[in-house]
């Protein structure tokens, strides 16, 4: 059965993302089915991502009113936090209580005069900063020990651009942060047919980081559907890309084609040595995403206290086969789009204290730094990603 409004369909994109589902998947596969209108689509998507960036807090909101909220039906939940949201974000009551109300009554008419009363006497209370931001304590607390504060986290609650990275020559779109990055205000379309790749600029920098040249070889470990390996290729380098999924490889090859860049894929277990070497090595490793809160809001929900250790164990195992597959006098770029000190500085630390052939060059980033000196952790300003940097030089050879 097929939502008749966008408050309808916000509704059961949540549901679905509380049973363990991805809004972003969630909701693009819905609006493909769907021939809604323009306004109606950014409406939908408006609605979801604002309760998921503030789940935490609009649940703050509504506990004065609510005295088991566990034992509502998860519709009405859902309902109350969506009416909740539209009402921290500034809607009128006369165009926002009603409808929920009504939404109220389809899946349950005997809670529909709980949703009035409830929507209706909301007010704002002072929160701690962690429940403010809707951030789970553990992170907030360790982001405030290891950054000093966590203001920046405000901005993964705000609404994310969509950057384009451009592989022909564009006209009429806003320049993003750095060269070849632009803001796409538009719909959605098919991007590689215009010669344009969805990215943001955080990811971007990271490919730029290895300064690649035309004919020289770059292996691109992990590289997932290669969108930073798109980058490398049309600066003409001869692009490698490793990855354990052949999935994203194949959807990988399929864009390539389309910008007109050759990219050779291999799937292999990176835990494993690489049969080859090159002078510039990108590993932008799996981790766990503290840095793409604002386009992926559940996750920061999702994710446990012990995490980022475990990552960080994955990365430096990942690290090894990199560094053997770096040349003598190469360079290897480690990042990940988080923000977490085991993940980053931790990661670092523990990596060059194997490895004394390898010593950090400093790195002249663009954009804003929470954090800089043993690599660079970037802020999350202006629909940037949280990301974190280092980039080696292999100086000699270990005998």
């Amino acid at each position: 059965m097929r939502p008749g409004s966008p408050r309808a369909l916000a509704v059961r994109i949540l549901l679905e993302v509380e049973r363990g589902g991805r809004a972003q998947l969630l909701l693009d596969r819905a609006l493909d089915r769907l021939s809604w209108p323009e306004r109606d689509r950014a409406y939908a998507t408006h609605l979801v991502y604002g309760v998921l960036r503030r789940l935490r807090y609009l649940d703050f909101l509504l506990e004065p009113h609510l005295r088991k909220p566990e034992r509502l039906p998860p519709q009405v939940r859902c309902i109350l936090r969506l009416g909740a949201w539209e009402w921290l974000a500034g809607k009128a009551d006369h165009a926002r209580v009603s409808p929920w109300v009504e939404e109220a009554k389809k899946v349950s008419p005997r809670l529909a005069g709980l949703v009035n009363a409830v929507l209706r006497r909301l007010s704002l209370r002072e929160a701690p900063e962690c429940v403010r931001l809707s951030l789970p304590d553990w992170l907030c607390q360790a982001w405030q020990g290891f950054f000093g504060q966590v203001a920046f986290a405000e901005g993964f609650n705000e609404p994310a651009p969509l950057f384009v990275t451009a592989y022909r020559s564009v006209e009429g779109l806003k320049p993003g942060p750095i060269p070849d990055s632009y803001l796409w205000e538009g719909g959605k379309t098919d991007f590689s047919a215009l010669g344009l790749q969805p990215q943001n600029p955080a990811s971007l920098f990271a490919a730029r980081l290895l300064s690649p040249v035309p004919g020289e070889k770059v292996l691109d470990l992990c590289g997932g559907a290669g969108l930073k390996a798109f980058y490398l290729a049309a600066k003409g380098a001869e692009v490698v890309s490793y990855d354990l999924n052949p999935r994203r490889q194949e959807a990988g090859e399929k864009t390539a084609r389309k910008l007109g860049l050759r990219v050779i894929y291999l799937t292999q277990d990176l835990r494993e040595p690489l049969s080859e070497k090159a002078k510039k090595v990108l590993l932008d490793a799996p981790c766990t995403g503290t840095g793409t809160f604002r386009s992926h809001p559940e996750l920061r929900y999702r994710l446990a206290p012990e995490d980022p250790r475990r990552m960080a164990e994955l990365q430096l195992k990942l690290l090894e086969t990199a560094a053997r597959a770096t040349e003598e006098g190469g360079v290897l770029v480690y990042s990940v789009c988080t923000l977490t000190e085991e993940e980053g500085e931790g990661v670092a630390r523990a990596f060059l204290a194997r490895h004394p052939e390898f010593v950090p060059e400093p790195i002249a980033c663009p954009f804003p730094a929470l954090r800089s000196g043993l690599g660079v952790y970037v802020a999350p300003e202006g629909g940037l990603d949280g990301f974190y940097y280092l980039r080696l030089r292999k100086v000699n050879s270990r005998s």
